[in-house]
């Protein structure tokens, strides 16, 4: 069964962000978040190479995982944090069954980042660098 856990990948971080870019190019993956209550204070969370996966999905289409996190962690869990990761994976078995198991071999993590109008979901085998930018 998939287990949703916090992930609090530096100290002091608001409990709600909204999504302001998404950069996939050769220098990776680049997200910037704005904090909920003050826009000028931004995260950027950097995958310095290559994701095996990654996907933003509106609120619209969420409201199953958003039922399940309610029924399994209570509305404060997903409503008040932002950061989380995900053991066993439903994402990664697929993965894994859609590659005839090569993703077996590494050894990947699930972030899912829940911002304030979706979930952007990020699959790697390694943590992210996160810098924060323009503190007021």
């Amino acid at each position: 069964m998939e287990k949703w856990i916090k992930w609090e990948p530096i100290t002091n971080l608001s409990d709600t962000y909204y999504i302001d870019s998404i950069i996939d190019d050769c220098d990776g993956l680049k997200i910037v978040l704005s904090e909920s209550k003050n826009e000028h204070n931004k995260l950027s969370i950097i995958f310095e190479s290559s994701v095996d996966f990654y996907a933003k999905t509106d609120e619209t289409f969420v409201g199953s995982i958003i039922n399940e996190l309610n029924q399994l962690y209570g509305t404060k869990f997903y409503s008040e944090w932002t950061f989380f990761k995900r053991i066993n994976s439903d994402h990664i078995q697929q993965l894994s069954k859609q590659s005839y198991g090569i993703a077996d071999s590494r050894n990947l993590i699930h972030f899912s980042i829940i911002a304030t109008d979706s979930i952007l979901d990020v699959i790697a085998a390694y943590e992210p660098k996160i810098e924060r930018i323009g503190q007021q």
